[in-house]
């Protein structure tokens, strides 16, 4: 209920976007409690479960400024600041996890979906975000006309299609971005929504009920919201930002050039994409080394 009332105060003051971060930050607590140095380190080993160290270290600040709102209004709940201290200097605390999917985490997270009472737009979205590696903002801002479909002859003289996206990204940069369909259920699920999208809007959606029928809109906050509620319930991290890296690791791993990759996600600085080109190669190495 606390927790509640301190959201409120801030969507007074705060964007919608700062709001739902917090939100998540402090959804990983159970209960109201003092969060002494082991109660600290407890739920800091529980936030590196799913996240990465910089991710935990920033829930955590959003969860000591909570603490703070709650001695202001005579709650007196400790919060660790020694320990709070400790876990940021420490180093050896700040390994990385795996930022992309794998295959079977791909095939759990669409089969879920399709079992669940979802709407099957987050099947399509999902699919459209793992093919495309555009960024949640990106995906969603987008309308029927920037999706441009080509033919293009292949060296055999096949004609096959090409979907290519145009995305206007960070600083108004514009780019272009193929679509790579990884399975071909993918380029089905994906023509079949194109060829029902009625409407400029692209993600519209109904939702039917037994005398009406109500048009929604994909929104930041619903997908944020479904991803959050798979994360729970398969037990492993899903967000938006992973089917993006997920795209750019599997390409470096189709051996697509630096230079390349990193106009199509369109990175600013190219030390972004050589740090997931890395990663990708040393997946291959570790492949080459196995026995």
């Amino acid at each position: 209920m606390l927790v509640d009332v301190y959201l409120s105060e801030l969507r007074k003051i705060r964007s919608d976007r700062t709001v739902e971060f917090k939100s998540f930050a402090l959804s990983y607590l159970d209960e109201l409690k003092p969060l002494g140095r082991a109660e600290l380190f407890e739920l800091y080993g529980k936030m590196r479960e799913k996240v990465s160290h910089a991710t935990a270290i920033a829930y955590l600040s959003e969860i000591k400024r909570f603490y703070r709102w709650l001695r202001e209004r005579g709650y007196s709940f400790e919060f660790s600041e020694s320990a709070f201290r400790e876990i940021k200097a420490k180093k050896e605390l700040k390994g990385k996890i795996r930022k992309y999917f794998t295959e079977e985490e791909v095939s759990t997270i669409l089969n879920y979906i399709r079992t669940k009472p979802m709407p099957p737009i987050y099947y399509v979205f999902t699919v459209f975000l793992l093919c495309s590696g555009l960024r949640l903002g990106e995906a969603l801002s987008l309308k029927r006309g920037d999706i441009q479909q080509r033919k293009i002859i292949t060296k055999d003289g096949t004609v096959k299609t090409l979907y290519v996206v145009k995305v206007k990204g960070k600083f108004s940069k514009e780019r272009e971005v193929p679509l790579y369909f990884w399975e071909e259920d993918y380029k089905k699920v994906w023509e079949n929504f194109l060829a029902q999208a009625n409407s400029e809007d692209l993600w519209l959606y109904k939702l039917q009920y037994p005398k009406s029928c109500k048009v929604l809109k994909l929104s930041r906050r619903s997908v944020l919201v479904a991803y959050y509620n798979m994360e729970k319930a398969l037990g492993f991290p899903i967000n938006a930002h992973r089917f993006r890296y997920t795209y750019a690791t599997w390409l470096a791993m189709k051996g697509i050039p630096i230079n390349v990759l990193k106009e199509i996600l369109g990175h600013s600085n190219v030390r972004t994409t050589l740090e997931i080109y890395t990663q990708a190669q040393m997946e291959k190495v570790w492949d080459v080394f196995a026995v």
